[in-house]
């Protein structure tokens, strides 16, 4: 354990956090104790044990605009049945554009793509007028209270005006990114049944400086989801390669297209008449990794997600009106969302597409120091595989502003933290995100009173009555592995799975693992306490993760059995793995029929293959040919004792899976471990 830094009283003391505390201890004559990181402790406790009275608090100090209604929390003791202000109305756009009334020429959205000459910088004002423009076009083909919208678009500021647009008339949103492929995208389209499709035709991907950028092409993937998604009635194409200055082959669409450039030139910016709704109305539907069959399609609510990400934000972030919040993200992954509600805050939100190492390894810094970036996120794999083996240093660029550092997607090492302290930028935080999907919010992540120790995040975030459990149900001590859950209500849990009218598949994955009164959410993450603080040590189920994206495996395996390459392809087996310093990979083993041998053409057919089926960032960094790979007694690909051999953990009978002890060293991992450049073989244990 390594303790980097510990804040100094003028910066807890000047922080919202401390505002917040104040306010309560006023407003409820409680007392915390002196402004520190016991105080939090002490403020994070309450926060659960005095749910109602803590939201209400958050609601009121940090202005949440809307009718806070008289029922705060109905069914307060059951997380299954617990509805967060029942009686209350609001209205999510309002919220978002607040700031544009009092500072309608300060930049709201400043966005970067990789490759081109310009940023673009669109003020409050100019948020408001395309946020009006594109409710009008909504309201004109007919999109109103509940209808799907879907999009496909890169991260560009018009994934932020739809999402605005759609909450206005009552349309749900969702999102994703153009990195996905056809079978993919389809695969979580298709369940939702859109009204109205929203994509770009393409994007341009810079890989290295020097070259002019791969074209990406994605009218076919829009013309394979008007075929497959039958609810989409018109299909309005945002003319990308265009503003890119690329060519853009003349492809015909199918069904009623719409080209988004000329119906804005018809619309003239309007007041906006803001419409309050009920605080548990849909807001958008995100979607799963799809690892245990179709990506599950999480329908989260107005107000819900609103009064989450305000305590993120403001309490737990630090984040001021007026600052600067940049977040690495796809349209296709919860940050995007995450980082949107940075508006409700009166933040500027910087946005960047593209590969964050063009024009060269420091390009996401140097976005920073370009615009005076208050909060940077990035991935854990970007701070270890682009910055630090680029020797990227902080003194580069002026970070004067830069108060925090937060990253997430996997974990990262303690010579991640160290590295960061010591050569990116040493008084700020760094502060580790972890949550998910499932909820669109976080359970830890940073807040302005608790020391930044090496590899360690900050605790539980306010309102999140994380525990952590040994298989038995019961909570275990300091410094031991166990299941993350959460036993009380949280504002941002799902209001529902789609498609899923009596909940049971809601209830299976979340609270049937514990058999407990009332139950518990169960979120997949293997966790530890140390010292107030907690360390993630990966999941717990066998969903890949890579650099940050989430992939599940049935993806890769369909993607494969439809292939070219089937009749080649005997099995397949993808596992995450962690290499020496740490870092997150996943490998694909696959066995080819007699006579056939992995070689970099294979290889390299496979990885086209994943990359137009599932998406260029699913890729598996590691693809080897093997005899054969591990099945359990029914047969199923044995991932999870995969994955822990190869992360180093004992596995329990390995005839189980059907091959001797010894013969499970000789012809397998030796192998693959040496291939991987991972440390020895790890002590296996026999049944007795």
């Amino acid at each position: 354990m390594k303790m980097l830094r510990i804040p100094s009283q003028a910066q807890t003391q000047s922080s919202r956090l401390s505002g917040f505390i104040d306010y309560v201890c006023e407003r409820h004559n409680v007392n915390f104790g002196a402004v520190g990181a016991d105080a939090y402790k002490k403020l994070q406790i309450w926060s659960v044990e005095h749910a109602a009275l803590f939201h209400e608090c958050v609601w009121d100090f940090c202005n949440i605009k809307g009718v806070r209604g008289t029922c705060t929390i109905e069914h307060p003791d059951s997380i299954l049945d617990a509805v967060f202000f029942k009686d209350a109305r609001i209205s999510f756009a309002e919220n978002m554009l607040a700031r544009y009334e009092t500072h309608p020429d300060e930049p709201a959205i400043i966005s970067r793509v990789a490759g081109r000459d310009e940023d673009q910088v669109l003020s409050w004002r100019d948020l408001y007028n395309r946020v009006s423009q594109w409710v009008q076009i909504l309201e004109r083909y007919g999109v109103g209270d509940s209808d799907r919208v879907a999009t496909y678009l890169p991260h560009i500021p018009e994934a932020y005006i739809l999402m605005m647009a759609c909450a206005q008339v009552g349309a749900v949103f969702s999102s994703v990114g153009v990195e996905m492929g056809a079978q993919a995208v389809s695969a979580r389209f298709e369940q939702i049944q859109p009204k109205i499709l929203i994509a770009v035709d393409g994007y341009v991907h810079m890989a290295k400086i020097g070259q002019s950028g791969e074209i990406q092409d994605r009218r076919d993937v829009v013309k394979a989801l008007q075929c497959s998604v039958k609810s989409i009635e018109h299909t309005i194409i945002i003319p990308n390669l265009k503003h890119l200055g690329q060519a853009v082959k003349n492809d015909d669409l199918k069904g009623n297209v719409l080209d988004a450039d000329s119906l804005l030139k018809d619309v003239h910016p309007s007041e906006i008449i803001y419409i309050p709704r009920d605080f548990n109305h849909p807001l958008a539907i995100l979607f799963s990794s799809g690892s245990t069959g179709s990506p599950k399609c999480f329908v989260h609510g107005v107000g819900g997600t609103l009064i989450k990400h305000t305590i993120e934000h403001q309490l737990q972030c630090d984040v001021r009106a007026g600052d600067r919040v940049f977040f690495h993200s796809t349209t296709s992954w919860m940050m995007f969302n995450w980082l949107a509600s940075g508006l409700a805050q009166g933040a500027t939100l910087m946005i960047y597409d593209g590969n964050p190492a063009y024009p060269d390894a420091g390009a996401q810094l140097q976005f920073a120091s370009d615009y005076g970036c208050t909060h940077l996120g990035t991935a854990a794999a970007i701070i270890g595989d682009v910055w630090a083996k680029n020797n990227v240093r902080g003194e580069a660029f002026d970070l004067s502003a830069l108060r925090s550092i937060m990253y997430t997607g996997s974990v990262l090492s303690p010579e991640g933290f160290e590295y960061v302290h010591e050569h990116i930028k040493a008084d700020m935080s760094i502060d580790g995100v972890c949550g998910g999907t499932d909820f669109v919010g976080c359970y830890t992540m940073g807040n302005p009173f608790t020391a930044t120790i090496a590899g360690h995040l900050k605790g539980a975030v306010l309102g999140m009555a994380v525990e952590i459990w040994n298989d038995a149900g019961e909570r275990v001590e300091d410094n031991e592995v166990g299941e993350l859950v959460i036993t009380k209500p949280f504002a941002s849990r799902p209001l529902c799975f789609w498609n899923d009218a009596d909940g049971s598949r809601f209830h299976g994955e979340y609270f049937r693992h514990f058999k407990c009164d009332p139950p518990v959410w169960r979120h997949g993450d293997a966790v530890k306490y140390s010292q107030d603080q907690i360390i993630v040590e990966g999941r717990s189920d066998t969903t890949l993760n890579q650099g940050g994206v989430r992939i599940g495996t049935q993806q890769i395996y369909d993607a494969l059995e439809h292939s070219d390459l089937r009749g080649l392809i005997v099995d397949t087996l993808a596992a995450s793995f962690k290499d020496a310093q740490g870092g997150d990979h996943t490998a694909l083993f696959v066995v080819f029929k007699d006579g056939v041998q992995m070689d970099e053409g294979l290889k390299a057919q496979i990885k086209a293959i994943i990359s137009d089926s599932v998406g260029r960032l699913c890729c598996p960094h590691e693809i080897i040919g093997v005899p054969y790979v591990l099945k359990t007694p029914n047969g199923k690909r044995a991932e999870k004792p995969t994955s822990q051999i190869l992360n180093g953990k004992a596995i329990n009978t390995p005839e189980t899976y059907g091959y001797d002890n010894e013969r499970l060293k000789a012809q397998y991992f030796e192998k693959i471990h040496k291939q991987l450049h991972m440390k020895p073989i790890y002590e296996f244990v026999d049944a007795a």
